[in-house]
């Protein structure tokens, strides 16, 4: 029932049936699916404790954000009641995904949903129009594609939020897969490159490149990484400006939509710079309002962020952040299984961090849940979680005791004594004989065994140079990360992306 939970939420985030029809507005889906995500977790059978809440420095700088969300604000019970649901789809999503299979589930939906939104944004133009979305986009749009939901109805947060899904088809249809899942990719992928391409946004198609040359970049030799960007450098510039609306780029101080960019990060910059707090979560446009007297969306998730929650707001949130990346970039995982939803990850905490500069996706629910799918995978590859339950778990024979199980070329002791003959009654000794416990079953990382040089095991011995074979058992070997605790390192690192993330935005307001 959790898993399901957390889909329905995936499902109610990107679908958005409330905005579909008025009779579904008057139905509270999302109270109803986080109602029974809690009653899954504490009230059925798994019984999660306050302790598990908080294993990884992902979840406590969750709780800190949070925190200073409610805090900084002067209405601390309203900011709290609207944004209690992230804080909790967090906290469910960490718990639920206990196991390579369920994130794979959790990311493959997510890559699905995506391609429906793309899909559906491109059937506006031929007909098929449930939303009312080709009236705008021929209207005030003037011919850029955008869907008729709240946070897909402008191409820029459209082309944002459908750009990711690229490189998810390559890594879930392509990356070491068969020629019949390729086939298949190789029609999907078309569908976000198309309606990204029609929303003509300009920060979507810069994002999409940089996050392009990253995904061919990851986890490669450092050879063909430095291919890949002269190759980037080289052609990169002269791609880019044949694409819609990019020679726009050259005539920054004369485009009032870039000029309007320029007031929003200036008046964010003033805002943080001289209150602390900032001026509360949601009370963006009411500044900006009383400022300049027409209203202007802050269009940055770091100006959003910064302006709303002031330094520590900004220095949290890039915390965050910084534990996505500095768990998905030092781990090391020896399946297919695990790589891939390591590279889904990448995509997912790297786009957001390039888009942010241009849409104010800072308190999106996306962000919420990338966080919560990077901390389970910290979870998972550190044996802080128990699988759910195995086959074997679930046979209930008489006398059956999984330790009695030989392992292929292993016997062991119980299994002897089971297929031992009986001996005779007259000759077994009255001695007590203790037997120890059976081991408790709980999932772990196999321990990599060693052999000394001396005797060399001929059976596993390979050629010279030869590579080896990722297993697609999800138990397989991954190496954990040695990083529980936030230490003085981490703070360093977070605040040098606090001030280069300052420096950025300040050059952004002088170069823009």
């Amino acid at each position: 029932m959790d898993l399901v939970c957390v889909i329905l939420f995936l499902v109610l985030y990107y679908v958005r049936p409330q905005e579909w029809s008025s009779i579904f507005s008057a139905i509270h889906f999302v109270q109803i699916v986080m109602l029974m995500a809690l009653f899954s977790l504490f009230g059925g059978q798994k019984q999660v404790r306050l302790g598990d809440l908080f294993k990884t420095p992902h979840d406590w700088m969750i709780l800190l954000f949070f925190g200073w969300m409610i805090l900084s604000n002067d209405a601390p019970y309203e900011t709290f009641k609207s944004n209690f649901a992230l804080a909790i789809f967090y906290f469910v999503i960490v718990q639920t995904m206990t196991s390579v299979r369920r994130l794979n589930i959790f990311v493959g939906w997510w890559t699905g949903l995506t391609i429906f939104v793309a899909a559906l944004a491109i059937m506006s133009n031929f007909g098929v129009d449930p939303l009312g979305s080709m009236d705008i986009t021929t209207g005030r749009m003037k011919g850029r594609l955008i869907l008729n939901l709240s946070i897909f109805n402008n191409p820029n947060a459209l082309g944002h939020s459908v750009v990711p899904c690229i490189p998810m088809i390559y890594f879930f249809c392509f990356w070491k897969r068969p020629l019949f899942i390729k086939q298949i990719g190789t029609l999907l992928i078309g569908i976000p490159i198309w309606c990204v391409f029609l929303t003509a946004s300009k920060g979507a198609f810069l994002t999409g490149g940089a996050v392009l040359v990253a995904t061919l970049a990851f986890g490669r030799p450092k050879t063909v990484q430095i291919l890949i960007l002269v190759v980037t450098a080289a052609v990169g510039g002269t791609a880019m400006h044949s694409l819609p609306r990019m020679n726009e780029l050259e005539k920054a101080k004369s485009d009032q939509a870039i000029q309007g960019r320029v007031a929003a990060f200036t008046h964010g910059m003033k805002v943080m710079q001289d209150n602390i707090r900032g001026v509360g979560r949601g009370n963006w446009m009411e500044s900006f309002l009383r400022t300049h007297h027409y209203g202007k969306a802050c269009h940055s998730s770091y100006v959003q962020v910064g302006a709303e929650l002031g330094y520590p707001g900004l220095f949290l949130f890039l915390g965050i952040l910084y534990c996505c990346l500095r768990t998905l970039l030092t781990m090391k995982a020896n399946t297919p299984e695990v790589e891939r939803i390591r590279r889904t990850l990448f995509v997912l905490v790297l786009s957001y961090m390039i888009s942010s500069w241009m849409v104010d996706f800072g308190f999106r629910a996306s962000f919420f849940m990338f966080a919560a799918g990077v901390a389970s995978l910290h979870r998972i590859i550190n044996g802080l979680v128990t699988a759910p339950e195995t086959v074997e778990e679930k046979i209930s024979l008489p006398g059956w005791r999984p330790h009695m199980i030989p392992r292929p070329g292993v016997v062991t002791a119980p299994a002897l004594a089971a297929m031992a003959p009986p001996a005779p009654i007259y000759s077994l000794p009255k001695v007590a004989i203790k037997v120890p416990p059976p081991p408790k079953f709980v999932w772990m990382p196999k321990p990599a065994t060693s052999r000394s040089k001396e005797s060399p095991s001929v059976e596993n011995a390979k050629p010279k140079g030869a590579e080896e074979e990722i297993p697609a058992d999800e138990t397989a070997v991954v190496r954990g990360i040695d990083w529980m605790k936030f230490g003085f390192i981490d703070f360093a690192m977070v605040l040098t992306m606090t001030i280069t993330a300052v420096k950025l935005w300040q050059m952004a307001i002088r170069r823009m």
